[in-house]
C-alpha cells in the first residue's frame, strides 16, 4: 500500500495535467460546436454571454477554489454555502448590469441559467480537486464533453438562446458529485487544537483582492469579448472568442501546474526552505514561457488551417500573425501570478493588474472605430506585456526582501 501511495504521489502532476487537458478539450468542443451551429453574429452574442461566465469563474477561483485549495477544509457547511452563494449573487448582479446598460436586445434570462449551471460544475471540480480525486475529475470532464456534443451537434438548437439554455441544463447532474463529496471538505468535529479551517470571512477577504486583480485581466479578455459581442458588428466578438479559445489549452495546462505547486510554494515561502521554493518558482516561470511561445508559433503556422477544420469555413479569413508573440506574454503573466499567490500578496498583484488594464484601455481609446478583433488583440498583448514587466520587478523585490533574513 505504501508503494502504491508513493506511485500516486509521483503521478500527481500527470493526473493534474490530464484533468486540465480534458477540461480544456471540453471548452474547445463547446466553442467549436457553437460556431458550427450558430451564425457568426449569433456566435458573437453567445460569446458575450459566455464572457459573463468567465467573469464568474474569476470570482469562483478567488472566493472558492484557491482559498479551499490552501486551507483544504471549510469551518462548517454554512461557510461553504455562503461562499458559493456570494459568487452566484455577484455574478448575477454583474449580468443584470450588462443586460440593462450594454446589451442591445431585451433582458434574456439564459444568462442566469448559465451562471447557476456553471457554478454547480465548478464547485464539483473544486471539491474533487481538494480531495485529490483526479480519476473522478477526468471522468467528469469526459462527460461534459459528451454533453456539449450531444446537445449542440445532436439537437442543433435553432438560436443562441436555446444553445445557452442547453449548456446550462447539462451542468445540473454534477449536483450529485457535490452532495457526495462535500463531507470531505468540511473540518472534522471535534476540531483539532491547531485547526485552521476556512471561514467565510477568510474566503471573502482573500477573494475580493484576488478577484479584483483577475478582473483587470478579464477586462482585457472577457470584457473585450463582451464589448465586441454587444456591438453592431457582433461577429467581431466571435472572432475574438476564437482567438482566446486557441489559447485555452496552454492556459489550462499552466493553471494545472501552478495549482499543483501552489501549496508547496505557499508553505515554503516563509520557511527556512524558501530558497528551494524560489528556484522551483523560477523554473516554473521559464518552463511556462517556453511552452507558451512554442505553442504560439505552432498556432501561428497552423492556425489558418485549424480554424477552418474546427470552426468552419465562415472563419477561414482570420489573421493568426499575433500568435507568434502574444501567447508567450499571456503565459508569462499566468505563471507570475502563482508567485504572488504563494507569497500572499494579492494587493501587489492587484496593482500590477490595474496597470496592465489601464494600458489596454488607453490603447483601445485611441484605436480608430469600428474596433476590430485584431486591434483588440494588439491592445490586449500590450497590456499583458506591461503587466508582466511590473510583476517581474515586484517579485524580485519580494524575493530579495524574503531572502534578506536568511542572509543575516
Amino acid at each position: 500500500m505504501a508503494s502504491f501511495s508513493g506511485i500516486r504521489k509521483r503521478l500527481g502532476p500527470v493526473y493534474a495535467v490530464a484533468d486540465q487537458c480534458i477540461y480544456s478539450a471540453s471548452q474547445l468542443l463547446l466553442s467549436f460546436a457553437l460556431a458550427r451551429v450558430l451564425s457568426p453574429s449569433d456566435f458573437g452574442i453567445a460569446s458575450a454571454f459566455l464572457a459573463i461566465v468567465s467573469f464568474q469563474y474569476i470570482l469562483h477561483t478567488a472566493v472558492v477554489h484557491e482559498p479551499l485549495l490552501i486551507k483544504r477544509y471549510y469551518e462548517d457547511r454554512s461557510a461553504a454555502w455562503w461562499s458559493w452563494a456570494i459568487v452566484v449573487a455577484v455574478s448575477v448582479a454583474g449580468f443584470l448590469v450588462w443586460q440593462f446598460t450594454g446589451f442591445p436586445g431585451p433582458l434574456n434570462w439564459a444568462g442566469v441559467a448559465l451562471i447557476v449551471g456553471y457554478e454547480i460544475f465548478w464547485i464539483s471540480r473544486s471539491v474533487l480537486l481538494v480531495g485529490r480525486r483526479f480519476a473522478v475529475l477526468c471522468v467528469s470532464g469526459v462527460l461534459i464533453c459528451i454533453g456539449y456534443v450531444a446537445v449542440l451537434i445532436g439537437l442543433r438548437p435553432a438560436s443562441w438562446t436555446q444553445a445557452l439554455l442547453w449548456i446550462a441544463v447539462i451542468q445540473l447532474p454534477f449536483l450529485a458529485l457535490i452532495a457526495g463529496s462535500l463531507k470531505h471538505v468540511i473540518a472534522p468535529l471535534p476540531a483539532p487544537a491547531d485547526s485552521q479551517a476556512l471561514t467565510i470571512r477568510e474566503a471573502t477577504a482573500y477573494g475580493w483582492k484576488a478577484s479584483l486583480s483577475q478582473l483587470m485581466s478579464w477586462i482585457m479578455t472577457g470584457g473585450a469579448i463582451l464589448l465586441l459581442g454587444s456591438s453592431a458588428d457582433s461577429a467581431q466578438g466571435g472572432l475574438l472568442k476564437i482567438y482566446i479559445t486557441f489559447l485555452l489549452p496552454m492556459q489550462y495546462v499552466l493553471l494545472a501546474l501552478g495549482y499543483y505547486i501552489l501549496p508547496k510554494l505557499a508553505a515554503s515561502w516563509k520557511s527556512d526552505d524558501r530558497r528551494e521554493a524560489f528556484r522551483l518558482f523560477i523554473k516554473f516561470v521559464v518552463f511556462g514561457f517556453l511552452v507558451a511561445e512554442i505553442g504560439g508559433v505552432v498556432l501561428g503556422l497552423l492556425g489558418p488551417y485549424l480554424v477552418v477544420l474546427a470552426f468552419g469555413k465562415n472563419y477561414g479569413g482570420m489573421d493568426f500573425s499575433p500568435f507568434f508573440y502574444a501567447p508567450a506574454i499571456f503565459g508569462l503573466t499566468m505563471c507570475l501570478r502563482t508567485g504572488f499567490r504563494a507569497a500572499a500578496r494579492p494587493g501587489a498583484l492587484l496593482w500590477c493588474s490595474i496597470f496592465g488594464a489601464l494600458v489596454f484601455a488607453a490603447r483601445m481609446l485611441i484605436a480608430k472605430p469600428p474596433i476590430s478583433y485584431i486591434q483588440t488583440i494588439n491592445a490586449m498583448t500590450l497590456g499583458f506585456a506591461c503587466m508582466a514587466a511590473l510583476m517581474i520587478g515586484w517579485l524580485f523585490f519580494i524575493m530579495r526582501g524574503a531572502a534578506a533574513p536568511t542572509a543575516r
